[in-house]
C-alpha cells in the first residue's frame, strides 16, 4: 500500500504566507500530484473549457490557445517563466518546430521529471532570468505569476530579457477583492498570491510595459473546471483519497464549489494579456 501524503496545515500556512521561492517549491511538492491524479497529466493549470470536457483536453487547449493569443507563430525564441515540467513547452515546439523553447523554474524536480531533447531547461526564479538583455521575443508566464514575489521584480528581468518588439504573455488568476471575507475558503486553499486586477495593471504600468491584448477568461476556467470536479467527484475521490486524507479531499470539494461561486459573482478572474515594452 503506497504511503499517503502528509499534510501539515500550519507548514501550508506559513508557506503561503512567505511564499518565497522554497515556499512555492513546497507548495508544488506537496499538491502538484493532487492535479495530476485528476487528469493523469503532468500539466499543472486549471486549463480552457471552450471545446473541452475532461481536464487533460482542457489544459491542452489552454497550452494552445495562449500560443495562438502570443502569437508564437510569429516568434522565434521563447521562455516559459514558472514551466513545471514543461508539458504546455513541448506542446508549443511541436506546433512550431522553428521555436527555440526555454524552461525556467524555480524547482529543480519538476524540470527534471519533465526533462526532453527539444527544450532547454534552466534550474532559477523569476526574480533572476540568467539570460542577457534582449534574449527573448516572447517570454510567457502561463498560470505562474501569481506565485512571484515581488511582483515588480519578475517584470523588472522580463522587461530586461525582452527584445524591443517582443511580447510578455501571462495567463494569470487575479481578484477583485483579496480579503478573506470575500474569499472564504480560498483565502487558505487558494495557494498562491491574490493578486488584485488593479495591482498587476499597477505594476506593469511602473515596469515600462503597455498592454496591447486582454481577454477576460474567468467563466471558460473556474466554473466548467469545478463542474467536473463535482460531476466527477466519486471517481476523483476514490483516487484522491489514496494519497491524501480524506480532509483533504473534503477541502478540495468545498474549494471547488466556492471558486465556481466566486466566479459567478466576478470577484475571481483569470487574464490573458499581452504586453509590450513602452
Amino acid at each position: 500500500m503506497n504511503q499517503k501524503i502528509r499534510v501539515n496545515p500550519l507548514d501550508v500556512i506559513l508557506w503561503n504566507g512567505r511564499h518565497s521561492g522554497k515556499d512555492v517549491v513546497n507548495i508544488y511538492t506537496k499538491f502538484s500530484p493532487m492535479m495530476q491524479i485528476g487528469a493523469d497529466t503532468k500539466m499543472l493549470n486549471f486549463g480552457l473549457w471552450k471545446n473541452s470536457t475532461t481536464l487533460p483536453d482542457a489544459q491542452k487547449e489552454m497550452s494552445e490557445y495562449v500560443a495562438d493569443f502570443g502569437e508564437f507563430s510569429l516568434a522565434s525564441k521563447v521562455l516559459d517563466v514558472g514551466s513545471g515540467f514543461c508539458i504546455p513547452a513541448t506542446i508549443w515546439k511541436e506546433r512550431f518546430p522553428h521555436l527555440e523553447v526555454f524552461c525556467l523554474d524555480v524547482n529543480f524536480s519538476e524540470l527534471n521529471n519533465g526533462s526532453n531533447h527539444v527544450i532547454s531547461q534552466i534550474n532559477s526564479s523569476s526574480n533572476n532570468i540568467p539570460f542577457a538583455e534582449k534574449s527573448f521575443d516572447r517570454i510567457i508566464a502561463l498560470e505562474s505569476a501569481q506565485h512571484f514575489v515581488p511582483l515588480e521584480r519578475f517584470f523588472s528581468e522580463a522587461r530586461r530579457v525582452l527584445s524591443d518588439d517582443g511580447k510578455l504573455i501571462l495567463a494569470i488568476p487575479v481578484t477583485r477583492d483579496s480579503s478573506a471575507l470575500k474569499l472564504g475558503i480560498l483565502s487558505i486553499t487558494w495557494l498562491s498570491k491574490k493578486y488584485t486586477k488593479d495591482h498587476v495593471f499597477n505594476v506593469i504600468k511602473q515596469a515600462g510595459f503597455s498592454l496591447k491584448k486582454e481577454e477576460s477568461i474567468g467563466d471558460l476556467v473556474y466554473e466548467p473546471f469545478a463542474n467536473y470536479y463535482i460531476q466527477n467527484r466519486k471517481s476523483l475521490k476514490e483516487r484522491l483519497v489514496s494519497t491524501y486524507s480524506g480532509n483533504v479531499e473534503n477541502l478540495t470539494f468545498k474549494s471547488m464549489k466556492k471558486m465556481k461561486e466566486l466566479s459567478e459573482k466576478k470577484i475571481i478572474d483569470y487574464l490573458l494579456l499581452s504586453l509590450q515594452k513602452d
